[in-house]
């Protein structure tokens, strides 16, 4: 029996936290792991708050911009959800429509959030 690609989607983005990427980056960084991971969630909050930013602006190029780096960041975490929720916000500021997006950017920030929780309890922070 074959899977079906929509359900395979649909566990990725359910997906907090993809475990063999967040593993991958653990083993590569080793001791600056934790660094790295709180750099993460500094950057990815002034993120959040540049994005309410710019949706109250109406600034599409700058929230391209954030949304660009946000997705990338949590790519390299193996951050699915949010990667996915923060390429969706980069489409639309493409189509210049950030005006119309607090919705999904406030969803952002509440992946950000399970992120944050997830990564504390695997680190036992």
């Amino acid at each position: 029996m074959t899977e079906n690609p929509n359900n395979n989607m649909n566990a990725q983005l359910n997906e907090i936290i993809n475990d063999e990427q967040f593993d991958d980056m653990r083993d590569l960084l080793e001791e600056e792991f934790v660094d790295l991971i709180q750099v993460y969630f500094t950057d990815s909050q002034q993120r959040i708050a540049d994005l309410r930013s710019a949706q109250q602006k109406d600034d599409n190029a700058n929230g391209y911009e954030i949304a660009h780096a946000l997705k990338g960041a949590s790519a390299n975490l193996g951050a699915t959800q949010l990667m996915h929720l923060s390429g969706q916000l980069q489409e639309a500021c493409r189509e210049r429509l950030i005006s119309d997006k607090a919705e999904l950017i406030e969803a952002v920030a509440v992946a950000l959030q399970r992120v944050e929780q997830e990564i504390n309890q695997r680190l036992g922070l």
